[in-house]
């Protein structure tokens, strides 16, 4: 009974220390399907037909984007889903909406990716079309990958 006590309390403190996980994008959020580019040692690399999807929080001064199944370099062995959270937005009169954040720290296989961060991420959805640029900030290595996506209201 004392070892499973111990075990307890370790695991609930465990569970104390995590951080929140974000909430899931939701089906039916705008999906977007195009081409993102990524600078990479020094030549872009380009990928087509990649989805991307939006929501708005209750509010709508903000907005999470995430990026479905993408690659940031050539050789790398996976694709991973990728979610900014929380980008300030804000509605113009025409409709468009503009968002713009600084030195986010993205979502990735399942926990924050803490070895990287989104800066200089500005962006538009406007009609159907949804345009972002930003810099992927490798943090340890300091490095910077520029990234843009241009993307079109799917069905």
């Amino acid at each position: 009974m004392k070892r499973m006590s111990s075990y307890l309390v370790a695991a609930l403190c465990l569970l104390a220390s995590c951080e929140e996980a974000p909430t899931e994008i939701i089906d039916n959020s705008p999906k977007y399907k195009g081409e993102m580019t990524v600078v990479y040692d020094g030549k872009d690399f380009e990928q087509e037909g990649i989805n991307v999807q939006v929501e708005f929080n209750e509010e709508q001064t903000s907005v999470d984007i995430k990026l479905h199944k993408v690659k940031f370099v050539p050789a790398m062995p996976v694709t991973i889903d990728v979610t900014i959270l929380d980008v300030p937005a804000v509605k113009s009169e025409d409709g468009t909406w503009s968002f713009y954040g600084d030195g986010i720290t993205p979502w990735a296989m399942g926990g924050p990716y803490k070895n990287y961060r989104a800066d200089q991420l500005i962006g538009t959805i406007s009609d159907s079309v949804l345009d972002f640029s930003l810099d992927f900030h490798n943090v340890k290595k300091g490095e910077s990958y520029p990234t843009s996506y241009t993307g079109s209201l799917s069905e």
